[in-house]
């Protein structure tokens, strides 16, 4: 290109492999590019069999019924359960989507809805496979195949079911209780009738299994109760006559509520237990009584010692003690008057000392009476609690042996109890098993059940066709990337400099038409542009690269050698000069060849120098071209000996201002190294990515072998719109000035 930079190996500086591996981002935009043929027949070649197998695909119809399952069933008196919330978890719903999508269920749906004769389930029993028609045929080259047997009733049965299986879609989406059953069929009817026909089985055999198990429970009930009333009459047989062997005889006494509301026994208190209760409450009464009537006695008799008739209660309250303490009263206040005027001999005041006496004596005999039955209630009442503790005493000691046959009792009373209990139990279950024997319903319900679809629901031509057109551009820019990437020929100059021994003067993009057209033409183009920048750097450049004698070869045959030689002597001859072009491919010369076989008249008058034979002048502008015809018929194949070679440029050297040799390829003949010697230095052509890095390092072999000076290489025929971002880049400059893009 238009700048150059010497390359490491050339001014002493060691390479950065980093920078000449970098890539740029759109490399791969870049790739498909240039292979935009290549992605545009593979996507057609997809997609088009792809659409067309997708609009033959026939329409299907869907239709869906909706269950919810763990709804409870509950009694009729409780309403408010029978609209309760499910309670089952997501094990349980997926068991019943397995329930739904067992064999069983699917041979009942065909059943139910006769689908052996439906004329699509017909059609699709009887259809073979293409994959088994080719199995059967390329077998069939090789075996005789025995004739095919038709399937019976029962294999048809289950070759539907299975078919079922393809066409049902059963579906929980694992956060709800529903469960979603959509049938895709070709026939909009079949589908809701398979939708309907998948819920109404799935019902009826969740509510035949219920009932099934509870006529099951009754029957094992039904054969338990008889065991059970037995074992319960001989509970209470064994209670009963217990009972009467020990003389525990309970008593019919009502209980307050809640009295030995823990105890677990039911017979009630015996006689004895009564009588015990009864004799301590009488016994309680009479200690207290006798208690009362002790304290009665002492305080008489305290009362009577001390002469205080006042502080007995009995005689306080007696009518007569009151009368005689009153009659007292009044003789000895008349006997005190009295013995205040009469003398002690008054006969008046000794009668009424007298008399008072005489009352005195009544009051105390009263007393004493008192006293006497206060001593006499007192012995009765200790005779009546002596009494009433023999007998509690008694009864105590028939008490405590009616206890000890009491544990047994209520051991007997315990066994009877729980036979009874579970005997009820049992009773009970039958009498509901009984009952909810025929009222049994599905623990899920039919939420809506399928209609038929007006409008068929598939297949999704437009969505299938551009995931087709999709992966089709995907395949398509894949096998570009693959050509790519089996093209391992060099499409930049940084992998040319990347190849030891090799500096890229700059790249040549490929033209359309004749070379002559490109130089002939007066309008500018990006290709002279190109080819003066690289011979610029042969004429200007570092000293290094500075040369007029130049070989051009390649690696390989057909990669644009003698074009380049041509255009570089034809940007000679375009600055004023002269240039020469020596075909010195002696097997197969070209040079003429690629300039259109144009022929110029040579003059007569001037000699002809027996090296110059085959000198063509003027067959651009300024450019000439020779043929060494004169060495071409001394042996066939021989190459142009260099000491030949020698005296050709020396009889010419003064006349041109660059003399370009153009030779075999450096791999397939020696030319180009042994001739290199004659020359100022090797320009290698390498056509872009066509070829290898390894190619050329082999070339660059054969020419080091011969101690050839190599000034660079030239990457020619690159499509600039192929061309990473850094080739890419100088293209737009020449736009920007109005160059002409190649071709």
């Amino acid at each position: 290109m238009n700048t150059l930079q010497i390359p490491s190996s050339y001014n002493g500086s060691s390479p950065e492999p980093e920078a000449i591996q970098q890539i740029s981002p759109l490399h791969a935009f870049s790739v498909m590019n240039r292979h935009r043929l290549a992605i545009a027949i593979v996507t057609l070649a997809v997609a088009v069999p792809a659409g067309v197998g997708i609009f033959s695909l026939k329409p299907y119809y869907n239709a869906a019924s909706i269950l919810i399952v763990g709804t409870r069933q509950a009694p009729f008196r409780d309403l408010q359960a029978t609209v309760a919330s499910p309670e089952v978890d997501t094990v349980a719903v997926n068991s019943e989507v397995s329930i739904l999508r067992s064999p069983a269920i699917a041979r009942a749906v065909v059943q139910k809805l006769d689908l052996l004769n439906d004329p699509e389930v017909r059609e699709a029993l009887d259809s073979t496979p293409i994959t088994k028609r080719i199995m059967d045929l390329v077998t069939g080259l090789f075996v005789t195949r025995p004739p095919p047997v038709p399937m019976t009733h029962d294999e048809r049965v289950q070759a539907t079911s299975i078919l079922l299986d393809r066409w049902v879609t059963i579906l929980n989406d694992g956060r709800s209780y529903v469960i979603t059953v959509t049938a895709s069929t070709g026939n909009a009817q079949t589908s809701a009738r398979i939708a309907n026909a998948y819920a109404d089985v799935y019902l009826d055999f969740k509510r035949h299994m219920k009932i099934a198990a509870t006529w099951q429970a009754n029957a094992m009930l039904d054969e338990q109760i008889v065991p059970l009333r037995e074992r319960l009459r001989k509970a209470e047989q064994a209670v009963q006559a217990f009972r009467e062997k020990n003389g525990l005889i309970a008593a019919e006494l009502e209980r307050a509520p809640g009295a030995n509301a823990n105890n677990n026994d039911n017979g009630g208190t015996t006689v004895t237990d009564q009588q015990l209760t009864q004799m301590n409450h009488q016994l309680i009464t009479a200690r207290a009584d006798l208690e009362s009537r002790r304290a009665r006695y002492a305080e008489v008799r305290n009362a009577i010692r001390n002469g205080s008739v006042d502080s007995i209660p009995d005689a306080v309250s007696s009518p007569l003690i009151q009368q005689l303490q009153a009659q007292e009263a009044q003789l000895s206040s008349r006997a005190a008057s009295l013995s205040q005027t009469f003398m002690d001999g008054n006969p008046d005041l000794q009668a009424a000392r007298a008399a008072a006496a005489q009352v005195r004596r009544h009051i105390a005999a009263e007393v004493n009476r008192i006293a006497s039955s206060a001593a006499k209630e007192l012995a009765s009442s200790e005779a009546q609690v002596a009494a009433l503790t023999a007998t509690v005493d008694r009864l105590q000691g028939q008490v405590t042996a009616e206890n000890e046959a009491d544990v047994t009792l209520r051991q007997l009373q315990s066994e009877a109890t729980a036979a009874r209990t579970v005997y009820q139990d049992y009773l009970g279950r039958f009498a509901q098993t009984s009952t909810q024997a025929e009222l049994q319903v599905a623990e899920a319900d039919l939420i809506s059940r399928a209609e038929t679809p007006l409008s068929p629901y598939g297949p999704p031509r437009k969505q299938y066709m551009a995931i087709a057109v999709l992966f089709s551009l995907l395949i398509g820019a894949g096998s570009a990337l693959v050509i790519d990437k089996m093209h391992k020929g060099v499409r930049s100059t940084a992998e040319l400099d990347a190849i030891p021994g090799l500096f890229a003067l700059g790249l040549v993009p490929t033209f359309a038409g004749p070379l002559r057209r490109q130089y002939v033409s007066r309008e500018r183009s990006a290709y002279l542009e190109t080819v003066e920048s690289i011979r610029s750097v042969l004429s200007f450049g570092h000293s290094r690269f500075r040369a007029k004698v130049v070989l051009v070869t390649s690696a390989e045959q057909d990669e644009g050698k003698t074009t380049f030689a041509l255009s570089l002597a034809a940007n000679t001859a375009r600055c004023g000069q002269r240039a020469l072009v020596i075909d010195c491919d002696l097997r197969n010369p070209s040079a003429m060849r690629v300039m259109g076989g144009v022929s110029v008249l040579h003059n007569s008058h001037m000699p002809v120098d027996p090296l110059l034979v085959g000198l063509e002048r003027d067959v651009l502008p300024g450019v000439d071209i020779l043929t060494p015809e004169g060495m071409m018929h001394r042996g066939g194949g021989a190459m142009l000996r260099p000491e030949e070679l020698g005296q050709i440029l020396s009889q010419v050297n003064s006349q041109y201002d660059m003399i370009l040799l153009d030779t075999p390829p450096a791999l397939a003949f020696p030319d180009a190294a042994v001739l290199s010697r004659q020359t100022d230095g090797v320009v290698m052509v390498v056509k872009w990515g066509r070829t290898p890095a390894s190619t050329l390092v082999q070339a660059m072999r054969a020419l080091r072998t011969y101690d050839a000076r190599t000034l660079g290489a030239v990457l020619t025929q690159a499509p600039p719109n192929s061309l990473g971002e850094a080739e890419k880049h100088p293209f737009r400059i020449y736009n920007h000035y109005g160059l002409l893009p190649p071709g």
